[in-house]
């Protein structure tokens, strides 16, 4: 069955940024997100642009397949999200075979394959989301739609603060440099 059209997002200036901003920084769980954006009608990419660098930091486009070689050079375990309309995979633990093949980064692990076409990623953010544990920090990849590809996390359980090792390997990542005028 094919899927419904998207709708159509409303302008960033239609956006209260200051309101989604003050939102964002009351979360207390990270599933709380997505419930936000629905109630300023804000896409996800709207809500990177808004928020401000503290919150979600513009990266390289790269910083996926970067984190990942971050994280399995230094023995970091990671949960990676990948998903569509229908469904969503995730992988939690360790990363270690990582290929790179005519521009497609590749983990390939017998417990857990990822097949990431970089050309397709348009946009990545550092995002940073308050919970009752502390922050929570994820690298989020998006198309030129603004769909997510995929989002990375350090791995943790709820009760439990994020691994300042991931946090490292975030803040380590290379931003996005900006277009010359």
């Amino acid at each position: 069955e094919a899927a419904a059209p998207a709708e159509p997002q409303k302008p960033e200036q239609a956006v209260d940024a200051q309101a989604l901003r003050g939102d964002w920084q009351a979360l207390r769980d990270t599933h709380d997100f997505f419930p936000m954006l629905l109630a300023h009608k804000a896409t996800r990419r709207q809500a990177f642009q808004l928020a401000g660098d503290d919150l979600a930091r513009r990266l390289s486009p790269s910083a996926g397949s970067t984190a990942l070689r971050m994280a399995a050079a230094g023995g970091v375990p990671v949960m990676v999200f990948v998903g569509n309309r229908g469904i969503v995979q995730i992988h939690s633990g360790p990363v270690r075979k990582l290929v790179d093949l005519h521009g497609w980064f590749n983990v390939m692990d017998p417990e857990f394959n990822l097949h990431l076409d970089e050309r397709q990623v348009a946009e990545a953010f550092r995002v940073r989301k308050p919970t009752d544990d502390g922050v929570v920090t994820s690298v989020e990849l998006l198309d030129a739609a603004g769909e997510v590809i995929a989002q990375v996390f350090g791995v943790r359980k709820p009760g439990t603060p994020e691994d300042p090792a991931w946090r490292d390997i975030t803040e380590a990542l290379p931003a996005q440099q900006q277009a010359a005028a």
